[in-house]
């Protein structure tokens, strides 16, 4: 029997190199294929994740905002506008004779000022570290929280209002006592005092129900988080029902949007009015033998026009501690189809679970927003009406 030649053991080593080359790679090259579109698969996943927690992010950051402004536009109303109002238009830059609104008592040789006798009644509000005789306000953006209210020795209670409370109906504008030993007389007081008075707060009572209207208007869909939501991540759902773009976002979860409106209906939010004025003045007459006198005038109940004068708005502590520590939002999305035909969005019949969120049934991405201001229990809208609310963003 021949042996192999040469020719023939070359011939045999070079198959076996091909086999140990070729055999490998009908495995190998299989698995790098996979492996590829696993990491276009995942690349997939993860590029639309981000995209949906970026549009959840912007429209809840949006949507909040509606939030921060009404309440420190409000706080403005409350406190600030006021203040400096009649500061400017009441304050004496002295007490003493020829003075503008400085008045002579009749039973001595004091005088008071008309700033200070509106503040003693109640009747407007006061920064309690203001300064006397300083016509123009302190600036307060230095502070952290701006301590403005009323002297509620004849009002009680109206510092502490909240939705719910009423204010007593009728505001006494110059006091008895007021009316008896000072010479405040009838021109002044009821053609500047009262009328001034009530101008400005008119004035104030409409700026607020227009706020209170447009914010009502921007919270009663959350349209801003549909429109953002819908514009940035433009899922399949939004595209059929722009209406219902977004749900699950503003109603899933225990602390969310639509569980946080705030209006008049749902008790959480009030406009507080006073529904009468009056004061006492003095009248100069004539008398045949003492020559002129002066004559206390006490003037009937003033009604206001419904639904009366605005006086002070207020929020829930209870809501604005809650946004304080923020709203949550959970938006499910949906991952679509995928080459290993993988159900993620059913949690892949309970073999990944951990995908879907408990309070979506699929995949979802959360945040927190908040809206919150230096005072502890995040209520800067009345008392101490502060207008430095935030929109905080967290995870």
């Amino acid at each position: 029997m021949a042996g192999k030649g040469p020719a023939d053991k070359k011939g045999w080593t070079g198959l076996k190199r091909a086999g140990q080359v070729l055999i490998p790679s009908l495995f190998v090259i299989p698995t790098l294929f996979l492996f590829v579109y696993l990491l276009f698969e995942t690349a997939k996943i993860s590029r639309e994740k981000i995209r949906q927690q970026f549009a959840v992010d912007s429209a809840a950051f949006i949507q909040m905002g509606d939030y921060t402004n009404f309440f420190n536009r409000t706080a403005y109303v409350n406190g600030a506008f006021p203040y400096r109002i009649f500061k400017e238009a009441f304050e004496c830059p002295s007490k003493g004779p020829g003075i503008d609104h400085v008045y002579k008592y009749t039973n001595k040789e004091e005088y008071e000022c008309l700033y200070d006798m509106m503040y003693d009644n109640g009747a407007i509000p006061k920064y309690d570290g203001d300064e006397p005789r300083r016509v123009d306000p302190k600036p307060l953006d230095s502070e952290p929280e701006w301590s403005i209210g009323y002297k509620d020795t004849l009002r009680p209670g109206i510092n502490s209002l909240q939705p719910g409370d009423t204010l007593d109906e009728r505001l006494i504008l110059i006091t008895h006592p007021q009316g008896q030993y000072i010479y405040i007389f009838w021109n002044e007081a009821s053609g500047f005092v009262y009328k001034f008075y009530a101008q400005v707060y008119t004035l104030l009572g409409s700026v607020q129900e227009s706020q209170y209207t447009v914010f009502k208007r921007l919270t009663e869909r959350f349209n801003f988080f549909r429109k953002s939501y819908y514009l940035n991540a433009s899922p399949a759902e939004c595209v059929e029902n722009p209406a219902a773009c977004g749900e699950q976002g503003l109603t899933e979860g225990h602390n969310n949007f639509a569980s946080k409106r705030i209006s008049k209906s749902h008790g959480n939010f009030a406009m507080h009015f006073i529904q009468k004025i009056k004061f006492f003045c003095k009248r100069p007459y004539t008398h045949p033998i003492l020559g002129q006198q002066y004559q206390m005038v006490e003037t009937p109940d003033i009604d206001m026009p419904s639904p009366g004068l605005f006086q002070i708005a207020s929020v829930k502590k209870d809501i604005l501690r809650d946004l304080g520590r923020g709203v949550e939002i959970f938006q499910g999305w949906n991952s679509g189809n995928n080459y290993f035909n993988v159900d993620f969005d059913g949690g892949c019949g309970g073999r990944c679970s951990q995908v879907v969120c408990r309070e979506t049934g699929r995949p979802c991405v959360h945040a927190r927003v908040t809206t919150q201001c230096p005072a502890s229990d995040n209520n800067c809208v009345w008392p101490n009406p502060t207008p430095k609310y935030q929109t905080r963003l967290y995870p």
